[in-house]
């Protein structure tokens, strides 16, 4: 299909390189640089031009494009060309990303016909929030196609070798994958647990807390105190999502100008401190070492990481940084971090992810992106209804199917009922393999 994205900065170069894989790419900038560098690295058609003018959407010379995606940095811009565009070539979908979540519950979106807008600092926020319910995770993960999670938490508190992966499943749990000294694979049934894998979970939430509980009793059972550096418009989203639990929040920030404006916003429901060094004498002086919970919320990765390390020395165990730039994120991983994506990388991740809930199959990448996940939900009119499932011989990966909350074997006996979901999974080198394969059920 002809796609075109509006906006050639880091989300929309990362689109365009993923989508022009099989689509049609156009995307449309202001900036020579960044369409020259695209030009050179990737198989789309560059358009130089002010998204904002009706010209400029009249040279992409098409009759019809399939999907509109804005991703500029304004959000007046990304409003205003998506009905500009439509006034000057048929449009079947638009995709936006904005950052103010007004928008989410006023009527302009749907007068503009907008059929899916992503605010990313709320998704992030989302992310952060998830954590509060499962309080030994490293990341959550949900699905819209029915009630199981993705989870990944640290073995933290076991011996090399004295558990094996069979000992953690059941019919509600399957481990689909380990991180170790910073591989990824897919493990059997009788691969060793070794002390500080980062294992990924999928099936019931519930059964998958208790079993957090034998692995990783290091991390706080129950998250009551936060902290929170930085006050920006993401500090304030996630601070607004924590306080929907009841949680006391502090939030350490050096400009006036954003102390003034997170009490605003957040009605004085949390306590605000101006500190004009952030050193680490904050952590004794305002009593931060008694927080369940750090988060490093500023855009800049390497303050991050330095209030993260700053709260470790504490004694704090969940530190939790926001990753703004994907080059942090291995270093991140590797200090033991609770690693969230920030902005950008929320904003594509979820224009993926929503551009494939209007498919057959959902894709899903795992917390870093080394492991991917493909979901397919058998509907009252699937074709499937009363079929086995293919053989399914693919190296380093393996298959789930749920039914309610049940982990279902597949075998010659099995056969597919209305509400069953099938998860195929695996690491990112063997995607297309896994994608063709749950296509061709």
């Amino acid at each position: 299909m002809y796609i075109v994205i509006a906006g050639a900065g880091t989300v929309g170069y990362n689109l365009a390189k993923i989508l022009s894989n099989k689509h049609s790419v156009v995307i449309v900038d202001k900036d020579y640089d960044k369409l020259s560098k695209l030009n050179e690295e990737l198989d789309v058609l560059t358009i130089h031009g002010d998204i904002e003018r009706p010209q400029t959407f009249r040279n992409i010379n098409l009759s019809k494009i399939e999907l509109y995606i804005a991703v500029s940095n304004s959000d007046e811009a990304n409003l205003l060309s998506s009905l500009i565009i439509d006034d000057v070539v048929a449009i079947d979908r638009k995709m936006l990303r904005l950052k103010n979540d007004g928008f989410l519950h006023s009527g302009i979106l749907e007068k503009l016909s907008i059929n899916y807008a992503v605010f990313p600092n709320l998704e992030t926020a989302k992310k952060v929030q998830a954590l509060l319910e499962f309080p030994r995770s490293n990341n959550v993960k949900t699905f819209y196609q029915g009630s199981f999670k993705l989870i990944s938490i640290r073995a933290e508190s076991i011996e090399d070798g004295s558990y094996f992966v069979k000992d953690f499943e059941s019919n509600e749990v399957k481990i689909v994958g380990i991180e170790r000294n910073k591989e990824f694979f897919i493990p059997n049934f009788d691969s060793k647990i070794e002390k500080n894998d980062l294992l990924y979970f999928c099936g019931d939430g519930l059964s998958i807390r208790e079993i957090a509980k034998k692995i990783d009793n290091s991390m706080p059972q129950k998250i009551e105190k936060v902290v929170i550096f930085g006050a920006n418009d993401l500090a304030q989203k996630i601070a607004s999502k924590l306080l929907e639990k009841d949680i006391k929040i502090k939030i350490i920030e050096k400009s006036p100008d954003l102390c003034n404006e997170a009490l605003h916003n957040l009605e004085g429901r949390v306590e605000v401190i101006n500190s004009v060094y952030e050193d680490h004498k904050l952590f004794e002086e305002e009593g931060l070492s008694s927080a369940d919970m750090i988060i490093a919320s500023y855009y800049s990765d390497e303050k991050n990481i330095i209030k993260c390390m700053e709260a470790k020395e504490f004694g704090i165990k969940k530190v939790v940084a926001v990753n703004n730039d994907k080059g942090y994120y291995d270093l991140m991983h590797k200090l033991g971090l609770i690693v969230v994506r920030g902005s950008k990388a929320s904003a594509y991740f979820s224009i993926l992810e929503h551009l494939s809930f209007n498919s057959i199959v959902t894709q899903s990448l795992y917390c870093g992106g080394r492991g991917v996940m493909f979901i397919r939900k058998i509907f009252s009119n699937s074709e499937l209804i009363g079929k086995s499932p293919s053989s399914f011989k693919i190296d380093n990966a393996g298959i789930i199917l749920f039914r309610d909350k049940d982990i279902k074997a597949i075998d010659d006996e099995l056969f597919f009922k209305e509400g069953d979901i099938v998860v195929v999974y695996g690491e990112i080198a063997k995607a297309e393999e896994l994608e063709k394969w749950i296509y061709k059920l």
